[in-house]
């Protein structure tokens, strides 16, 4: 399975050999679309390094390895609804072992510096698509967007999310954790919500974010204008941890796929009409503790054909684009000064002309919600509890 070889350069250690990986990626997850395992599948043509007591040793990758990595886990048998896994391989004695770990620095029960992550992946509610590439929610039957059997909107199942996975070739550029890739992006599955307290600086209109932290997480209760925070401090806060707002074109695809809120219930999204506050993030949630709870947990089909949760309802998304209205009223073009002490100011027809698109809808606006909901209203310095946002990166 694996060959170990020590030494101090590359050519000494694989004399001959061709371990260049000819693949984009080389962990996926055994047949994603037909969601009978949940088994991973590491290709060879790899090696990694550990350097162990002042010596190189290599542990190099001649064989496909077809894992089920809950045998794998350093603690527990089972894997834990919305919680983020990264695989490692070990060093142990003179063998070389992978082991799945919740801890993302090195295995439980493991030596430091005897361990390397080479890869990962989330484990959550996964909607079922089609198997043709093109990602479109399926029935229970296979019939695209199909209401026969299980009907296409409550047709999810729970496991490792496929494009979750990550490893050195195909990963994010930034490991925030709680991440799907969407085309050539990743974005965070849950709703932004508090990983650190926030903070200001002094100066009006809560100007700039002094401290604070921003995660994508399971459980949580997503972050709003009710923590105090404008659109300008999310975009903040996203570059802090190498992340970014995302644009609409790339949210519309993030939540293609995720069905539409109702009125009169909270299933396809946190949207029912007499809805009084935010709901905690994540499919199947109980509201009390955030633990998923498979028969009795709100909101247990919302999510999109990407396995992006919450696209429908609960908090409005802020965007990274920007409008300019001219509607009601009397206006003059000029500068006005709303942007904060220092800022600068805007020139615009109106004082409140210029606003930021937001998506999704939120907690009691019920039909209205869903994968292509939009609201240009607001303007970014609006600190509105209703507006909350999704994080997003490039690829590595």
């Amino acid at each position: 399975m694996f060959r170990m070889i020590s030494g101090q350069k590359w050519t000494e250690n694989i004399p001959g050999g061709d371990f260049c990986l000819r693949e984009d990626h080389f962990i996926e997850k055994v047949l994603p679309f037909a969601y009978t395992e949940n088994k991973l599948r590491i290709l060879p043509g790899y090696a990694v390094c550990l350097s162990v007591e002042g010596k190189r040793i290599w542990m190099i990758n001649t064989e496909e390895i077809v894992l089920d990595p809950v045998t794998a886990l350093d603690e527990g048998d089972a894997f834990i609804p919305g919680e983020d896994y990264t695989i490692y391989l070990c060093l142990s004695g003179s063998e070389a072992e992978i082991r799945v770990s919740r801890n993302a620095t090195w295995p439980v029960g493991t030596e430091l510096g005897r361990s390397v992550a080479i890869g990962g992946f989330h484990y959550g509610t996964i909607r079922k698509v089609s198997d043709d590439g093109l990602w479109v929610p399926v029935d229970s039957n296979g019939n695209k967007f199909g209401n026969t059997g299980i009907r296409w909107q409550d047709n999810v199942t729970i496991g490792i999310i496929p494009n979750s996975v990550w490893d050195h070739r195909n990963r994010p550029r930034t490991l925030f954790g709680g991440l799907v890739k969407v085309g050539t992006i990743w974005v965070s599955i849950y709703q932004a919500s508090k990983r650190s307290d926030f903070t200001f600086m002094e100066g009006d209109n809560l100007v700039h974010v002094a401290e604070g932290a921003l995660q994508s997480r399971y459980g949580q209760l997503p972050v709003s204008g009710i923590d105090g925070l404008c659109q300008y401090n999310f975009a903040e806060l996203a570059a802090r941890d190498g992340m970014r707002l995302l644009k609409y074109t790339e949210w519309l695809a993030a939540a293609y796929g995720a069905p539409q809120g109702e009125d009169d219930s909270n299933t396809y999204g946190w949207c029912h009409v007499e809805n009084k506050v935010r709901a905690r993030t994540g499919c199947s949630v109980d509201l009390k503790t955030g633990v998923y709870d498979a028969e009795n947990g709100e909101k247990p089909y919302a999510v999109s054909a990407r396995n992006v949760v919450d696209t429908t309802g609960n908090v409005w998304e802020w965007l990274s684009e920007y409008t300019n209205r001219h509607d009601a009223g009397e206006g003059v073009w000029k500068y006005y000064d709303q942007l904060g002490p220092g800022m600068g100011q805007i020139y615009g027809w109106k004082a409140d002309s210029f606003s930021a698109l937001a998506a999704g809808g939120h907690w009691h606006r019920g039909a209205c919600c869903g994968p292509r909901a939009v609201n240009p209203d607001d303007q970014p310095w609006k600190v509105n509890v209703h507006i909350g946002t999704r994080l997003a990166c490039d690829a590595m």
